[in-house]
């Protein structure tokens, strides 16, 4: 017999009458208290969450909003409860939430909800979307969301409860250094250094590519590097070619 129905308890004589309302006995009261304190406790669990949690029921109706949620979206608890409207601090249109699709049993939908999404790896039937959105509590933030069912001692799903985490610095660190490696990764690529051995005529000095042809050296260097050449005459070499500008003149 429930807690309740103890408390209930008519005793009834033969005739029918009510002769008295028995009282709950010392370990109803106990049990009684007890559970409220529980509660209770879970409560400002929640309540005082570092998280920003919501929670609602089958009907799409907002039962909870913890204080967290209340800074980070900036709509209070008193404003949004038993509405339906946990959408409006992310999206700027009305459409279904992760809890909302844990609902309704529209997982199949995410991908056209979100652009990053999978199941939750830590709860069963739980879900796990993140991105960034422009106007969150004000400002442009990045935010992972986590949704999971609650059922009730029957099996049957009674409410879904709702994260939302604002890694918004975590994630503008993680780009900038994503940016700064690609752009070291594209100023390599441009980079060209000449190694290993180069097949080279010793004679005239044409340089042998990996096709079998014979380059002049000047154009192997600069198709394999950033070098570019420009041209003159060492004197040994303008005294070979212009004899009579290289001998010196007689006053």
């Amino acid at each position: 017999m429930s807690i309740i129905e103890d408390v209930k308890r008519w005793i009834v004589d033969k005739l029918g009458r009510v002769l008295a309302v028995q009282e709950p006995s010392a370990l109803v009261r106990e049990c009684s208290e007890s559970a409220q304190e529980q509660i209770e406790i879970y409560e400002h669990m929640i309540q005082n969450c570092a998280v920003a949690v919501y929670a609602i029921d089958t009907k799409h109706r907002v039962i909870h909003w913890n204080r967290a949620c209340e800074e980070l979206t900036g709509i209070k608890a008193e404003e949004i409860m038993g509405t339906t409207d946990h959408w409006k601090p992310v999206y700027d249109h009305k459409r279904p939430c992760l809890s909302d699709l844990l609902i309704t049993g529209e997982t199949e939908k995410m991908p056209g909800e979100y652009t990053v999404y999978e199941p939750s790896v830590l709860l069963p039937h739980g879900l796990h979307a993140e991105g960034w959105y422009p106007n969150v509590g004000g400002s442009q933030r990045y935010v992972i969301f986590d949704a999971a069912p609650i059922y009730s001692h029957t099996g049957e799903l009674a409410a879904v409860i709702e994260t939302l985490q604002d890694i918004t610095k975590r994630k503008q660190i993680e780009e900038e250094l994503e940016k700064l490696n690609a752009e070291l990764k594209e100023a390599l690529d441009r980079i060209k250094t000449l190694t290993g051995l180069i097949p080279i005529c010793a004679g005239c000095k044409k340089i042998r590519d990996d096709k079998g042809y014979w380059n002049q050296l000047e154009q192997y260097v600069e198709e394999h590097s950033d070098a570019v050449f420009s041209h003159g005459l060492c004197p040994e070499c303008f005294q070979r070619y212009f004899p009579e500008a290289a001998k010196p003149k007689n006053d």
